[in-house]
């Protein structure tokens, strides 16, 4: 259990591997991703990252565990947030190649925010998302509004107001995500990245640069913005009633 990590042809796949808690993330397994992904493309013959998971992709950060930390004081949790939670968000953005999300399975709340902060998304066959954070009375404190922002502006409300599932049709159509097909978004994105490599790597990191520019340049604005309103409402009256209640239904 853990994280993965393979080379397979010219990629690299890192699987995140919790699959009894369907690869939901705390500090420590965000601090674990962040550890691996951090020079993963070192090797100049990788043109290419893919993130996927063990069964769910990831079924979103331990909201139990951050609402159990409300005893901590705001200095210690945003410290927790920015470190861990959204540490690993950079180390996704920082690999200088292209990334792609493999979703063959639940993608919630923070598992969309990961996907999202890659250059492509793939949904296989059982692949699906969800807003998430809002369904528990949170805000995105790992930068998934600002990443949904730039990858389908206006969607925002529609997942906040709906709060459903979104198969892999549907991604396609509001501009989430590719359909993968039958043989599943691990095997698509490994195509990807294969014929990505015949345009060599130099190539391929001048077109991470000016795709990702926008992001980076709003990027730690936008976080240190999240980190303050996240740890306010987790520090909200009711709050623990209101995760139990929206977990419990999910179980």
């Amino acid at each position: 259990m853990g994280v993965r990590i393979e080379r397979n042809g010219h990629a690299v796949v890192a699987t995140l591997d919790w699959p009894e808690q369907r690869n939901a993330m705390g500090p420590d397994e965000c601090r674990e991703l962040t550890a691996a992904l951090t020079n993963i493309a070192d090797d100049p013959d990788i043109h290419g990252v893919v993130i996927t998971g063990n069964g769910a992709f990831c079924a979103g950060g331990n909201i139990r565990g951050a609402v159990a930390r409300r005893e901590m004081s705001p200095e210690e949790r945003k410290s927790i947030v920015y470190a861990a939670y959204q540490g690993m968000i950079r180390s996704v953005i920082a690999i200088p190649v292209p990334t792609v999300a493999a979703v063959d399975g639940a993608c919630v709340g923070m598992g969309l925010d990961i996907a999202l902060a890659c250059d492509s998304r793939f949904f296989g066959p059982k692949g699906w998302c969800i807003q998430g954070w809002g369904r528990v009375g949170l805000i995105p404190g790992t930068g998934g509004e600002w990443l949904l922002r730039l990858k389908a502006p206006g969607l925002l409300w529609k997942m906040l107001e709906e709060q459903e599932r979104i198969y892999a049709d549907a991604a396609a159509a509001l501009g989430l995500a590719e359909v993968a097909g039958e043989d599943g978004a691990l095997a698509r994105a490994l195509v990807r990245v294969e014929k990505l490599a015949a345009m060599g790597r130099r190539p391929l990191e001048g077109y991470v640069d000016l795709h990702r520019a926008d992001l980076r340049a709003g990027l730690e604005a936008h976080l240190e913005a999240a980190v303050d309103r996240q740890i306010a409402l987790l520090q909200s009256p009711g709050i623990t009633n209101r995760v139990e209640a929206i977990l419990g239904k999910a179980e």
